[in-house]
């Protein structure tokens, strides 16, 4: 309550008490009483009179106090006085006039010479709004949505921008108008007859704020280094990841799909690697808390394929639909406050919430998807034919040929007699005709779904978000099957003024089936000869000897149904914030945060397997007395299970103050502490005597004499703790809106450091500035300019290797087998000296923005340098160990982030926006202590730790080919350029482990990468196709020399129909011949053939630059209109849009890849090649209620 400006005229209504009780002093006075009585029915009749016809509530009020001297009491919280009245005279009685004025939803009563004004209680009272919506243009808005805010009552726009609401009467009426595009609208409504409502265009840099995790910035404010996108700009369905979204999308951020597996984690990176022998993956930032992996994965496991198809990433559960934004930070001066985990850069995941006062909101999103199989037409292998020409090509080429299958087996048997000519010939074309369809019969066009229920709404005072999601995805293979159940619920509320609660719980469980370790049915499919049968003649599975893996009978079918593979992960997250302002600014922020993850997996093989077999010395079936004597299995199979726990906690608190010193200079500072623990229980299991088919037992003998030689089930128990305790600080101050400047600090320490004090606690810090030219006075007269800045940044981050330790640690082993000592391992050498990895980072930024937002342009050049790097180092044998964990290394990255955007068409009906993004960085192994192995810089994976001075980390070598002989064998190049073949005793020196022979091809990493994206928007239709690039990396082809004719069940490569097969042919073939086991050397490690020198020699390198359609989206909104009238359940849909997808439809790479993925065929520990990714169609649906 309050009273109006005039004194004497208006008082509160808290007042009125007072004047009552004073009235009622003087009741007695009967007679007064009787006058008060005739005055007042006298009073309403009293003429006023009026300048103008139209004025406000409050000049109406101030008028009748001037002229009749009355106090008007009412309540400012109930009577909005300023608003607008029409009246039908100018002189009128006071009664008639307070009538006109408060149009029957307030009443009036005269106490003597005062009026009390009330509202009216209007429960059943309806009223009705309409109006039109319009552009700045002046053109009708249809669709657009308008609702009475606080409420779930609203209507939309026609096709003239027309809206009619009918609303029960209120004291007030608020109506929030929103569309697509336009910047949101709440008009107070005042009993208006027409609303004319004019809506805006967004502008996207207006009050942008950036989540960073720890803090929310405008982006105006933001001297950082940071790309950020929203899901809803990503303009993609049927992702089972988010990783799987990102790629081409952001400047700076390399995501390189390593595996065509369902679920699998891709590979990425934020400008490159900056460590060696640590995860280089960058940090995961949920909803402002820091991810672990469900397992602690070694460095050599996070560069394995096969372990990385069975796991997830820390991001890897959360439902790409329930995220809102995704932000990357890549300089010091966005990472630091991340202490020693961001290194390698931080991507922030912001998931959705309610919208406060947005009613009751109902999504669906569904997607179909299909993948197709790989196929021999995209592969360039011999067909049955063909197959069978090659060996024919090895007899006449006096080559010994002979096996057990195929045309070997053909050959061998005719010349033993066991056939005729005309069955010979006969069962010859039987073979060449055969072509039996490996792919086909072990590999499917994979079905992938997903569902997404969300449910949202939220009042004045709290908001609410509660998600539900599957995604059910089949491999290209027929065994590999992904499933990923999750569950997302937030609520924020405000618990009293100023106190705000907010929690989040998030679950998700993920099933993997997958096939075992022994059978890559790409592999298979590539490596296994086409004359092969799948059945016999009586349609029974045809066994024959496998020549890889054991000499025992082998059906890929058969071995697929006693070998199993699977894992199963179960993740709890929750997170609780609490803010409270404590005063004019300054707030205090506390986060608690708790997850919990499980992770099972298991693999077995039955004892009728192949793998087995191989194990057991013999086939299944009736062993010899001396097999049975001799085998370590004489009974079952194996059976192998892994069990990981894995806790977390984190808690945070911390004081934030923004406030403003003077007109010009605001504040932001921060101060907070935090303690984070990750605690693993991990339980290994390795049993043999599996019988799966006997109830899942276990035959374990008993130990003595007899039976020392069997194998004996082993278990590994694995509790690693890593504490973390860390402080940090930042301060911002931005200066009449033109110059900011920046500061961060944070302090670190972990049980994983604790050994020297110099090292406990790492201090990382950054400081930045930004100056915005365009709102500087010199330029207020550039019109097409909207936005001009340069920023720079400088600090310092660190990294730890959570495999290192300065302590020394050690194995318990069981008790000793002959004497029943117990025994322990030493796995680690102590280094109390073990510091901290820390990086230095250099970053210089423009932002422009111009054409009234039209084309906007962000460009970074980045310096960072990496020290101290962390690997273990062989060390000399007297000091009792073999190698420790040392610093010895340091690495350089420097580049440039560009990322370029604009308009190319945008008016009413149509739009087209294009962007580009590229990310390009240089690395350099600027310092390394350890000599590398020159076998592992010449393979098409990385082998950790294996650095070479002067080049990229992941650098990949050759062997330097020379040419033929005259005989068809290899020759190489030693350092004075002399050519060495087998023979020469120099070649294991001077060529195979000389790593300063080796030619530097490049990086296994694209040096350049980037996106180009279109959305082109038409009424209801939007179109939208998105091409991912890498450019400046090499790859090394799978092999295709063969150092002898390949086995009777092998199939190869066409190109070996090129080889040397007679002299002269040296002078135009590179490829050599089939020596029939002839060109090898020995090396103290074992016996290696020239032939695999050459398959890792440059011939075998190719360019991996690749262009790639990656995404072509099509999709259709059905018009508002015609949605609004289906209704279900008592409710009409808010929205309906399909949309038809296409990914990977090609990929433009060099030719002599034949089939294989650019992305995919450098991750491969085998020599021949990777599944490649498929091409898949997807169609989706949006329901919104």
């Amino acid at each position: 309550m309050k009273k109006n400006d005039y004194k004497g005229l208006f008082c509160p209504l808290g007042r009125i008490k007072k004047w009552l009780w004073i009235m009622k002093l003087m009741a007695f006075f009967f007679f007064l009483g009787m006058f008060q009585v005739h005055a007042s029915a006298y009073a309403q009749n009293e003429m006023v009179t009026l300048d103008v016809n139209r004025m406000t509530v409050e000049k109406v009020f101030k008028t009748i106090t001037q002229q009749l001297s009355y106090d008007i009491f009412y309540s400012n919280d109930e009577l909005d006085t300023r608003c607008q009245v029409t009246l039908s005279t100018r002189k009128m009685s006071v009664q008639d006039l307070l009538e006109e004025v408060l149009k029957g939803n307030y009443s009036y009563e005269f106490v003597g010479k005062t009026i009390i004004i009330r509202p009216v209680k209007q429960s059943d009272k309806k009223i009705v709004i309409q109006g039109t919506v319009k552009d700045q243009q002046g053109g009708f808005l249809p669709g657009v949505t308008v609702l009475v805010k606080g409420s779930t009552i609203g209507v939309s726009t026609d096709g003239n921008g027309k809206f009619r609401l009918e609303v029960a009467s209120a004291d007030s009426l608020v109506l929030v108008f929103s569309f697509v595009g336009m910047e949101t609208k709440e008009v107070a409504y005042r009993g208006e007859t027409e609303l004319n409502v004019v809506m805006k265009e967004k502008d996207a840099k207006l009050d942008e704020v950036v989540v960073t995790g720890y803090q929310q910035i405008e982006k105006r404010q933001l001297t950082s280094a940071v790309s950020s996108v929203k899901t809803e700009d990503l303009n993609m369905i049927g992702a089972t990841s988010i990783e799987q979204m990102l790629q081409g999308q952001l400047a700076g951020l390399s995501v390189i799909n390593t595996s065509a597996a369902p679920g699998a984690a891709p590979k990425i990176r934020v400008r490159g690697t900056a460590t060696i022998t640590g995860n280089a993956d960058p940090l995961w930032v949920l909803d402002g808390v820091m991810l672990e992996n469900s397992v602690p994965i070694s460095v050599a496991e996070l560069n394995s394929p096969d372990v990385m198809n069975m796991f997830n990433s820390a991001i890897g559960g959360i439902n790409p639909s329930d995220i809102e934004s995704i932000t990357v930070l890549k300089d010091a001066s966005a990472t630091a406050i991340y202490g020693t985990r961001a290194a390698n850069g931080v991507i922030v995941v912001t998931t959705k919430k309610g919208k406060r006062d947005g009613g009751f909101n109902i999504s669906y999103q569904h997607t179909s998807s299909v993948s197709l199989r790989p196929s021999y037409d995209d592969f360039d292998l011999l067909n049955s034919q063909e197959r069978v020409e090659l060996t024919q090509q090895c007899y006449d080429d006096g080559l010994w040929v002979s096996g057990v299958v195929g045309m070997e087996n053909l050959m061998q048997q005719y010349g033993l007699g066991n056939l005729s000519l005309e069955e010979y010939k006969q069962k010859v074309r039987e073979l060449e005709t055969r072509n039996t369809n490996w792919f086909k019969i072990l590999f499917r066009n994979a079905y992938t779904q997903t569902h997404n229920l969300s449910i949202s709404g939220g009042t004045e005072k709290m908001d609410y978000y509660v998600s539900m999601s599957y995604n059910g995805e089949q491999g290209a293979d027929k065994i590999s099957e992904y499933k990923n159940y999750g569950g997302l619920a937030k609520l924020n509320a405000e618990l009293f003024k100023g106190v705000r609660l907010g929690t989040t719980l998030q679950v998700g469980r993920r099933d993997r089936e997958s096939y075992h370790s022994s059978i890559d049915p790409f592999m298979y499919a590539v490596r296994t000869s086409r004359t092969i049968p799948l059945y016999d003649e009586n349609g029974d599975y045809f066994f024959y000897k496998k020549s890889v893996g054991g000499y025992y009978l082998f059906n890929i079918l058969f071995e697929q149904e006693n070998t199993k593979r699977e894992s199963t992960q179960t993740d709890l997250k929750g997170i609780v914030n609490l803010t409270v302002n404590l005063y004019k600014g300054l707030k205090y922020n506390g986060l608690f945060s708790y997850s919990s993850s499980h992770s099972a997996s298991i693999d077995y093989a039955k004892e009728q397997s192949a793998y087995v077999a191989n194990l057991r010395g013999y086939d299944f079936g009736n062993p010899t007395e001396e097999e049975l004597a001799e085998t370590p299995l004489p009974f079952g199979g194996v059976y192998n299970e892994t069990d990981y726990e894995q806790r977390t906690s984190l808690i945070r608190n911390g004081l934030e103050y923004k406030g403003h010193i003077g007109d010009d200079l605001s504040i932001d500072g921060m101060l907070g502490q935090e303690f984070r623990t990750t605690k693993y229980r991990g339980l290994t299991t390795q049993n043999y005597g599996y019988m799966h088919d006997r109830g899942n037992i276990f035959y374990e003998p008993s130990l003595g004499e007899s039976t020392g030689h069997l194998f004996r089930n082993m278990v590994i128990r694995n509790v690693p703790e890593r504490s973390y305790i860390s402080y940090y600080g930042v301060l911002s101050a931005m200066y009449k809106d033109r110059y900011v400047i920046n500061g961060n600090i944070r302090f670190d320490g972990s049980n994983l450091f604790g050994s020297n004090p110099k090292y406990r606690y790492l201090p990382l810090w950054s400081v930045s500035a930004k100056w915005i030219v365009s709102n500087e006075n010199f330029l207020a007269g550039v019109s097409m300019l909207n936005d001009l800045a340069i920023r720079a940044s400088y600090g310092l981050r660190g990294n730890i290797v959570e495999d290192s330790s300065p302590q020394i640690i050690a194995s318990a082993l069981p008790p000793n087998k002959f004497n029943d000592l117990l025994e322990m391992k030493i796995d680690q050498a102590p280094n109390p000296d073990l510091k901290w990895e820390t990086t230095s980072s250099l970053n210089v930024g423009l932002e422009l923005s111009m054409l009234n937002n039209r084309l906007s342009v962000d460009v970074d050049y980045y310096r960072d340098a990496s020290r101290d790097l962390i690997a273990s180092k062989d060390v000399s044998a007297v000091t009792g160990f073999l190698n420790k964990y040392v610093n010895y290394a340091n690495v350089k990255n420097q580049g440039v982030d560009i990322a370029v955007s604009g308009y190319i068409i945008r008016s009413k009906q149509v739009s087209w926006m294009s962007s580009l993004n590229l990310g390009y960085v240089k690395n350099k192994v600027t310092k390394s202590n350890i000599t590398p192995q020159a076998q592992n810089l010449v393979k098409s994976v990385y082998t950790p730790g294996e650095v070479y001075l002067g080049k990229p980390v992941n650098g990949m070598f050759s062997y330097r080919f020379a040419e033929l002989d005259a005989d068809g064998m290899p020759l190489f190049y030693d350092q004075d350029n002399n050519k060495l073949n087998a023979d020469d005793t120099e070649l294991p020196t001077a060529v195979f482990s000389n790593i300063e022979n080796l030619k530097y091809e490049g990086t296994r990493d694209p040096i350049l990468t980037g996106g180009f994206n279109n959305v082109i928007k038409y009424k209801e239709f939007t179109l939208s196709f998105l091409f991912s690039f890498g450019l400046k990396n090499v790859i090394r082809l799978p092999e295709y020399a063969y150092n002898s004719s390949p086995s009777d069940d092998q199939n190869a490569n066409r190109r070996i129909m090129e080889r040397w097969r007679k002299p002269g042919d040296e002078a135009t073939k590179v490829i050599p011949c089939l020596s029939g086991g002839s060109g090898y050397f020995t090396t103290a490690d074992g016996t290696y053939y020239t032939t695999g020198l050459f398959n890792q020699s440059q011939v075998t390198v190719v360019p991996g630059d690749y262009l790639r359609l990656r995404n072509v989206m099509l999709e259709y909104r059905l018009p508002r209109q015609l949605v609004q009238k289906i209704v279900i359940g008592g409710c009409s849909l808010g929205g309906i849009s399909l949309k038809l997808q296409a990914q990977n439809l090609f990929v433009l790479a060099d030719r002599r890849l034949k089939g294989y993925d650019p992305e995919t065929i450098n991750y491969t520990t085998t020599a021949y090649g990777s599944q490649p990714l498929p091409t898949s169609f997807t169609l989706g649906l949006n329901v919104n209620f």
